[in-house]
């Protein structure tokens, strides 16, 4: 017999929630089987068995959130014996996999009845047999508390995830007395709403940088028309998958910066220490319905162009539809968020601790330019703030690094090479 212990998937990971059993107490696990459904603060992710017998009993039921470490399961020896659990210490959890379809939630006790028509709102699916379905951790924790079926929404996100919007969409096309029924509360201007795992580790992730970390910032303008013209060029006759982006530029020239000013790419260690990278591992922050998820692109200083571009896109699709392993999300050196095509001029960004620096991208703007002769001409413009950890750099650093990214924006032919 084996303990199954809450597992540790990446370096952050403090604990996990059963979202759900793939497996019931008495049924056979076989060693590589999905075994259970955690969710973390950056993903849902599969754990599988390293050990072939009988789920003889389960320790935390769906809903619960452990500690790493903690034994959740006994799997036995072939005897269906759900009061005899070994304490080898043996952990019997394989690595996890990355969640593509998430199956509807098993509560750990039937849900209370209501007076509420079964026409007008539906109760939750308790068999363990219901289909698989994709859904983001938020609109889980949604359709759990209000009590929808899950069969019953049609999802509207990526591969037909169902997402936080498809939950309001749906409430509210219920009956108005309907819908203050599934509340069971009364009707009140305010909503009091548990955060998903991944909103709770931004909190507090956000708030130890902007505490721990002295950030400063450092702003330039870059004209950005021979971006756009190289742009047009090397897109001519490109399908929509094969596309090169201003971002995959950016995370280039970001990649190269670095190679300039090697002491924007370090860590300041808890020991007081400076730890200088010679790889650059760029991370893209990007927006999913559950907050912010930051995969990473590794050695971007050996890679072309185009390949950061494709590794990028392949990142990005896997972080919108929560497939993204631990190996994907951590280890960055370095960050790069853009808010450009959400029509956002300017912003700055908190740093991605323990990294040292995050490049804040606005939107690129047609606008009027004085030249040295008063002459005024049309120029696209972009605006960069880096936000730089003051006890690593300081503002002649800040401004060489970010004036390098201007200068091999403004002549992106060399970002080719």
């Amino acid at each position: 017999m084996a303990e199954v212990r809450m597992p540790k998937m990446g370096d952050g990971m403090e604990e996990g929630t059963i979202n759900v059993w793939l497996k019931q107490e008495g049924q056979q696990v076989a060693s590589g089987e999905p075994l259970a459904e955690v969710e973390t603060d950056k993903a849902n992710v599969e754990i599988s068995a390293y050990e072939t017998g009988i789920l003889t009993k389960i320790l935390v039921q769906v809903g619960q959130t452990v500690p790493v470490g903690e034994v959740i399961a006994i799997i036995g020896n072939g005897v269906a014996n759900a009061g005899n659990g070994a304490r080898s210490g043996s952990p019997s959890v394989a690595a996890p996999q990355p969640v593509d379809k998430q199956p509807a939630d098993k509560p750990s006790e039937p849900p209370a009845t209501t007076s509420t028509p079964q026409s007008s709102a539906p109760t939750r699916t308790d068999s363990p047999a219901v289909e698989r379905i994709k859904i983001s951790p938020l609109a889980r924790r949604m359709a759990r508390e209000l009590g929808l079926d899950l069969a019953r929404l049609t999802g509207t996100g990526p591969g037909g995830r169902i997402v936080e919007r498809d939950i309001k969409a749906y409430q509210e096309k219920q009956p108005a007395g309907a819908r203050a029924k599934q509340d069971s509360q009364p009707a009140t201007p305010s909503q009091e709403i548990k955060p998903s795992k991944m909103r709770e580790a931004i909190a507090r992730r956000t708030v130890l940088s902007k505490q721990t970390i002295p950030h400063f910032y450092v702003t330039m303008v870059v004209e950005m028309d021979r971006v756009m013209a190289l742009l047009k060029e090397l897109n001519s006759g490109a399908d929509s998958e094969s596309k090169i982006t201003v971002n995959d530029l950016i995370v280039k020239a970001s990649a190269v910066a670095l190679g300039v000013v090697p002491e924007v790419n370090a860590t300041w260690t808890p020991e007081g220490t400076v730890r200088r990278y010679a790889q650059a591992n760029v991370g893209v922050a990007v927006g999913i319905d559950e907050g912010l998820i930051i995969p990473v692109i590794r050695d971007c200083q050996e890679k072309t162009l185009r390949q950061i571009s494709a590794e990028a896109k392949l990142l990005i699709g896997k972080a919108r539809n929560g497939q993204l392993t631990p190996a994907e999300y951590s280890g960055g050196t370095f960050s790069v968020s853009n808010l450009g095509m959400m029509g956002v001029d300017e912003f700055i960004a908190i740093i991605n601790a323990p990294e040292a620096a995050i490049l804040a991208i606005g939107g690129i703007v047609r606008e009027p330019v004085v030249k040295e002769n008063d002459a005024i001409v049309i120029r696209s413009r972009m605006k960069i703030t880096l936000s730089s950890d003051h006890r690593l750099l300081d503002g002649v650093l800040a401004a060489r690094f970010v004036g390098e990214v201007k200068k091999l924006l403004e002549a992106p032919y060399s970002l080719l090479s």
